[in-house]
């Protein structure tokens, strides 16, 4: 095994490790392309939902503003947000049910192997996940409830598009004046 080849692995090792964004989300990135298990540490698919809430949408708002300053145009944006976010909420939703289908026949043939331990490690696990479970269906609720933590995205936006709103009136001010 050459230094090369230890170099390579290591990089597939961190690459196979790694939930990112694009697991999950096939459209085009809202913003650059974070990786949100890397920022949380915990590698799961609830990083995600995190990960989209601590979004900053302020300069996609302030250029949306200078393209197109309609009241209109913003409200479409927001409802495009609270939309993806909630696509996101699905998936991540199946994404478990899917974890917990898995680990629960693991914990079954495990179980018939007389494999305790393990079955004891497959059932911690099974335990965080259903937390997690459980943690997203208070958020949604808590997003239906326009909850303060979980609009903050949208109250992003908003700022944004004001600035950008603003921006511009300055902007058509100092041109009318001969700035």
């Amino acid at each position: 095994m050459g230094l090369f080849d230890l170099f390579r692995k290591k990089e597939v090792i961190q690459e196979n490790n790694l939930v990112s964004k694009s697991d999950f989300d096939h459209s085009e990135p809202v913003s650059d392309n974070t990786n949100y298990a890397a920022e949380f540490g915990a590698k799961l698919p609830i990083d995600i939902i995190y990960g989209f809430l601590t979004e900053n949408f302020e300069t996609k708002a302030y250029n949306d503003a200078l393209t197109n300053p309609d009241k209109s145009y913003k409200e479409t944006n927001i409802a495009i947000i609270r939309s993806n976010l909630e696509v996101k909420f699905k998936q991540v939703m199946l994404k478990y049910e899917d974890m917990l289908r898995e680990i629960d026949f693991h914990i079954q043939s495990r179980e018939q192997a007389g494999l305790t331990d393990i079955v004891g490690l497959l059932e911690s696990k099974k335990d965080t996940y259903e937390k997690h479970v459980e943690e997203l269906k208070k958020m949604k609720q808590d997003l239906d409830k326009d909850e303060l933590y979980m609009t903050g995205i949208f109250k992003s936006y908003e700022a944004g598009f004001t600035r950008g709103l603003a921006s511009l009136s300055l902007h058509n001010l100092r041109i009318d004046k001969g700035i």
